[in-house]
């Protein structure tokens, strides 16, 4: 019963991600003036469901399966959203304040609970990303709903 509640919920995503080479290098040289933020999702359960992520409203990527993908952020404050638009599931949310020239890693995971998911998101050091990484695609937003427009090919977060 569970698996056919998770297939039905990729199967309704309005989001679709395809996987690339990363127009952003995820441990490369300092992003400069700009923060970078990089969100990884190591888990393969619930590999079908896709994670929609909006820093301060902004939409910046998604995950899905064993994935990950970065943007650039201007320095400041930003709150970040992890969704799957299925209204019986539960966002989850991270709020940090953005320094130039630094990179940061969002942890994405998630709870089932009888087929309600629960996104969670928590910040790991760099050294647990590469970890996780390791396994992971990267991935780019290729199709939104109608209303929101796809991110840049370098997606940019404004802080707030």
């Amino acid at each position: 019963m569970r698996l056919l509640l998770i297939a039905g919920l990729a199967a309704c995503s309005p989001y679709s991600v395809a996987t690339t080479t990363p127009p952003i290098a995820p441990f490369g040289p300092s992003p400069g003036e700009a923060a970078q933020v990089c969100v990884v999702r190591p888990s393969s359960w619930a590999a079908g469901v896709t994670f929609v992520v909006h820093d301060n409203q902004q939409l910046v990527g998604a995950t899905r399966g064993e994935s990950y993908f970065c943007y650039i952020a201007a320095p400041g404050h930003h709150d970040i959203v992890s969704d799957t638009f299925d209204s019986s599931d539960t966002p989850g949310r991270a709020s940090i304040e953005l320094a130039p020239n630094q990179r940061y890693w969002l942890y994405q995971d998630h709870d089932n609970n009888f087929g309600s998911i629960t996104s969670k998101l928590s910040w790991i050091d760099e050294r647990e990303a590469k970890a996780m990484v390791a396994s992971c695609e990267y991935k780019v937003v290729v199709a939104t709903p109608a209303h929101e427009p796809l991110p840049a090919h370098v997606p940019f977060a404004p802080a707030i």
